[in-house]
């Protein structure tokens, strides 16, 4: 890739969690989590993860190549089934350019923190449509 490349990829995607890792989900997403804290930074990896009865919606913001090399570490994952690649998006800018990965439960009321611009509370409604419905809302 070349070190002058600035494009980034958003994606959005949903899975659901499997067999013991549903069994024992607050340790999953815990887990989930930490890892995702852990290496994002140095991956150049940003965004969002929404979960909710057995279900996740996730943005992943960062460099094309990273962001499908990741992708493939999810898929292969055996916590996660039914993955599915919502939507795929070369943007200039991230909608959640300081979290290495937030994780919201409930998105019904959002906390503040997490509404730091219109695009980022935009998207953070979509995801709840998402995780509610299935489909990525307008």
């Amino acid at each position: 890739m070349d070190s002058g490349d600035r494009r980034l990829h958003r994606v959005i995607y949903t899975s659901r969690l499997h067999g013991e890792a549903l069994a024992a989900e607050e340790a999953t997403v815990a887990s989930i989590m930490d890892s995702a804290r852990r290496n994002n930074p140095r991956r150049g990896v940003t965004g969002v993860l929404v979960h909710g009865k057995g279900c996740f919606a996730q943005v992943l913001e960062g460099r094309p190549l990273v962001v499908r090399g990741l992708l493939t570490v999810i898929q292969r994952d055996p916590r996660h089934t039914a993955m599915r690649i919502v939507k795929v998006d070369v943007v200039e800018d991230r909608i959640f350019p300081a979290w290495s990965m937030a994780l919201l439960r409930d998105l019904d009321e959002v906390p503040a923190e997490f509404a730091d611009g219109n695009a980022s509370l935009l998207m953070l409604m979509r995801m709840r449509t998402l995780l509610h419905t299935g489909e990525l809302g307008a």
